[in-house]
């Protein structure tokens, strides 16, 4: 596959799904400084309080973009058919001749990627709420943005946010390492599938930030990077600040190109 740039200074549909991490404020504005006008920002979380602290920062920005908040009540009860429900009641008000769209955008954020506690449940019943909200709620999520019938001929973006250190042998981390795994082979499968339909996929690795802290898991075990097995190169890369990685991402998709389907990380190249 050929190397592709995504223009987002066109009218976009945006769809930013997990905003109660650090990551997710700083995508959302640096992402929505780019958006032309009559775009529509979809922000998605189960925190309401996160929700509008991240709609407020987009609207310091003072852009003429529509800000939608939708609150899911509970990532575990989330189906293709709630998310293709209500996408397409918001598309029935925004989806108009006035707010043609030019591109379909959506960052994948579900989950604890960034967040300083590790889980590692030892219940079938945990291990499957896990598994829903990782890998099942961002694969139901994306078929429902994939099908919805206003985008079938607009340009479609899709960005997962993964993470390059957990889908190796994390010391206590198997869950979720092996949902980040099973995630990444997903978007790597979809990229594949679309190919030619004017999808184009990318997973992103934001870098070890420097909110890093050492981590706990339900059982009391503590973790810190500098007591895992890893090589002494990784240990001494530099921290990475939200803003720094999400402009990162920014220059990928502009500037740099990708290959749809391939994973991208922070780490790469240093060069803004």
């Amino acid at each position: 596959m050929s190397s592709k740039r995504a223009d987002l200074s066109k009218r976009t549909f945006f769809i930013l799904s997990g905003v109660s991490n650090g990551l997710a404020k700083s995508m959302a504005t640096e992402m929505c400084q780019n958006f032309s006008e009559g775009s529509v920002v979809l922000l998605m979380d189960r925190s309401e309080e996160s929700l509008q602290e991240v709609k407020k920062e987009i609207e310091y920005l003072e852009r003429d973009i529509n800000i939608i908040c939708w609150l899911v009540n509970s990532w575990q009860e989330a189906s293709h058919d709630y998310f293709r429900c209500g996408l397409a009641y918001i598309l029935h008000k925004y989806a108009t001749t006035k707010y043609e769209f030019e591109l379909a955008f959506i960052l994948h954020n579900e989950g604890n990627i960034s967040t300083h506690t590790l889980v590692e449940p030892q219940s079938a019943a945990d291990w499957l709420s896990f598994v829903q909200e990782h890998l099942n709620v961002p694969v139901a999520l994306n078929q429902a943005f994939l099908t919805a019938p206003q985008f079938s001929k607009t340009a479609k973006l899709v960005v997962n946010i993964t993470s390059t250190l957990m889908i190796r042998p994390f010391i206590y981390g198997s869950l979720l390492c092996s949902c980040m795994k099973s995630r990444d082979m997903y978007f790597r499968s979809m990229a594949n599938e679309k190919n030619g339909n004017n999808v184009n996929v990318i997973s992103y690795s934001p870098g070890i930030l420097d909110s890093h802290k050492p981590q706990t898991d339900l059982n009391y075990n503590t973790v810190d990077l500098l007591d895992l097995k890893l090589s002494e190169k990784m240990l001494k890369l530099p921290r990475v600040d939200v803003q720094q990685s999400s402009l990162k991402l920014l220059n990928i998709l502009e500037e740099m190109s990708f290959i749809s389907g391939h994973e991208v990380d922070y780490y790469d190249t240093f060069n803004l």
